[in-house]
């Protein structure tokens, strides 16, 4: 069911993104990688390419990180539909949440990226992404597609060994 604010209108979300105060960067593009909004970020076309595929592999994904605007960011936990890591040290350092949501309003995938300065860690933005994504686009979830298939049938050999 479509929520009433659920939109893909670019001046909407981009409006909505510049709001989120606690949020350096962020952008929204759709499954085919073409930018529906963006907020502080020049994305190049290889680095949406990397976001469109992030859920493919953890190997692949964790091994070489993200990058954003040439920045590069390790990144330490895959949970999909989440993504995310961060770069620099202790004293300064910034966060990125990558994020794929199903679209109420068109049914197709909408790709999700933000990044955090801290003193904002990821135990604060990302509730504030996925509350973001519930309010404009729909329920994160994961569908049956193959990372699904990958974790069910490894936690199945887990099971059996018991």
């Amino acid at each position: 069911v479509e929520n009433s604010e659920h939109t893909l209108d670019p001046a909407k979300l981009l409006n909505c993104l510049k709001a989120e105060k606690e949020w350096n960067q962020s952008l929204i593009v759709d499954n085919n990688g073409a930018m529906i909004t963006s907020n502080k970020t020049n994305a190049s076309q290889d680095e949406i390419k990397y976001f469109l595929k992030c859920l493919n592999s953890r190997d692949e994904t964790i091994g070489p990180g993200f990058f954003l605007n040439g920045e590069h960011y390790d990144i330490h936990r895959f949970h999909p539909p989440l993504v995310y890591g961060r770069r620099g040290g202790p004293e300064e350092g910034e966060g990125i949440a990558y994020c794929r949501v199903k679209s109420s309003v068109n049914g197709e995938y909408v790709h999700f990226v933000i990044t955090y300065l801290l003193p904002i860690l990821s135990a604060r933005a990302i509730p504030q992404m996925l509350e973001f994504a519930k309010k404009y686009f729909g329920e994160p979830c994961q569908d049956s597609g193959k990372v699904y298939s990958l974790l069910h049938s490894y936690t199945a050999k887990i099971h059996k060994k018991k």
